[in-house]
């Protein structure tokens, strides 16, 4: 019984942290899959009609929009105090580890290149 119990807890806790994941997304700038995703979701769980799913459907689209609009005018702020930060960071590496550090930025600027290229 107590076995069968922390498998339900277990399910639980990993099917909780995918949603909230997936809801991150959202709010960090998700794919069109993510925000039908968010509809299904809710769809499933408040049983909507169709006329309440075409309109949940138009404002998740529109809340995306928002949130994308919002992060364009936030996005000089937060480069700027990453830019800062990857500083700090220089200033306490070796040479050797600079080097690897300066990689690591570059890769995660052309990911994020090709992710906002994609959306």
């Amino acid at each position: 019984m107590i076995l069968f119990l922390l498998g339900a807890a277990a399910g639980a806790l990993v099917t909780h942290k995918i949603d909230q994941e997936r809801i991150e997304n959202i709010l960090n700038g998700e794919q069109k899959t993510t925000r039908e995703f968010i509809v299904q979701r809710l769809n499933r769980e408040l049983d909507l009609d169709a006329t309440q799913l075409e309109q949940l459907r138009a404002i998740v689209r529109e809340t995306h929009t928002e949130v994308k609009n919002v992060r364009r005018q936030i996005r000089p702020q937060i480069e700027e105090i990453l830019s800062h930060s990857q500083d700090k960071v220089r200033a306490i590496l070796r040479p050797d580890q600079r080097v690897k550090f300066e990689q690591i930025i570059a890769e995660r600027r052309k990911k994020r290149e090709t992710e906002e290229n994609s959306k």
